[in-house]
């Protein structure tokens, strides 16, 4: 009796076992089919919107940076190892930073409707969650900035935890603050997030009304040249001064000697038109020799932007955040040559 009560133990034993190998196995079908699924129905359904991709992240930025920015998207969505959906969601960053580039009148023929500066009136929000993801989240009303280009809304950021901690003495976290470029936009937004913070039924939510009431930081100001223009931040030589066809400030954070193309230059070089930057010398170790550009070269755009003198060089530059790798198009031997060229701290 023993015997058989034994063998009846190992025999359900056996087909627990069996059954639960058979589960684990369709598990392990299933799982993959089902993560799959979830994935093709948040593809199949996003929007720029859902993905937080807007205009408001590329206002402020100069032509230049934003051309630039459009080059990188199309650059990874042309590479064929780039994923179907990255591919989309690249597509909608060009389309934004082209909006951006349209307003305010970077794409030629096409009038601008906001500032060259891109800056507009933001709106937005700010909201801090306590950590562990089952506290309270504090979310102020929409309100205007005052100078989101200031600081991004860092100040902003600091008055609303300083009311919080004054007023409900909330865990330690940090606060976000978030700029959008009309109104609807920042409404929408905060709405999708006090929507979210709904779902979550182990944390709770706190309105606040608050408007921000101290006043951004100063602000860096950059000369301006007659023309509106960015002027070159750096000083000219005496010997520049008396020749406009040069630019030796250019020299100074590029290691480039650089003049003006003449008519006789252009039918030289087998250019249509007397325009760019003419490259006469190159010194070593300069931002310039690294960038592989030679005397000789022509640099006839920056960043998206055209170089009609070498004075557009330093211009232009010197609108660009130092460190950034700037796109070049060089006239050299008769076609162009794309480049990449280090922008240089001024001098």
């Amino acid at each position: 009796m023993k015997t058989y009560s034994k063998l009846l133990a190992w025999i359900s034993a056996a087909c627990a076992a069996i059954l639960l190998s058979g589960c684990m196995a369709v598990h392990s079908v299933i799982s993959p089919m089902m993560q799959s699924a979830m994935q093709n129905t948040v593809e199949s359904n996003a929007t720029p919107e859902s993905m937080g991709i807007s205009t408001s992240a590329y206002r402020g930025h100069d032509c230049a940076y934003l051309a630039s920015m459009s080059q990188n998207f199309a650059k990874s969505q042309n590479d064929p190892g780039t994923e179907p959906f990255t591919k989309k969601t690249f597509g909608w960053h060009i389309d934004a930073i082209n909006q951006v580039r349209a307003e305010q009148g970077c794409v030629g023929g096409i009038a601008p409707k906001v500032p060259l500066s891109g800056e507009v009136p933001m709106y937005g929000f700010c909201w801090y969650a306590e950590p562990g993801g089952t506290g309270t989240t504090y979310v102020s009303t929409v309100f205007a900035y005052q100078d989101w280009y200031a600081d991004s809304g860092q100040h902003e950021q600091k008055e609303f935890e300083t009311l919080l901690k004054s007023r409900y003495s909330p865990a330690a976290a940090n606060a976000i603050c978030q700029g959008e470029d009309t109104r609807p936009k920042a409404d929408a937004a905060r709405e999708k997030l006090w929507s979210l913070m709904f779902g979550n039924m182990s944390s709770r939510r706190v309105a606040v009304a608050w408007t921000p009431v101290s006043k951004p930081p100063p602000r860096r100001t950059v000369a301006k040249n007659a023309a509106g223009g960015a002027r070159p931040l750096t000083s000219s030589s005496s010997s520049a001064a008396s020749n406009p066809g040069s630019s030796t400030s250019a020299a100074k954070t590029t290691g480039l000697q650089l003049s003006n193309v003449d008519d006789a230059t252009a039918k030289k070089l087998g250019l249509n038109t007397a325009h760019g930057a003419l490259v006469s010398n190159v010194a070593k170790g300069g931002t310039g020799a690294k960038a592989g550009l030679r005397p000789s070269d022509v640099i006839v755009e920056i960043g998206g932007q055209d170089v009609n003198s070498a004075e557009d060089v330093q211009a232009i530059l010197s609108a660009m955040r130092p460190g950034f790798n700037a796109p070049l198009r060089v006239w050299r031997a008769r076609k162009m040559q794309d480049l990449q060229l280090e922008v240089a701290p001024a001098q």
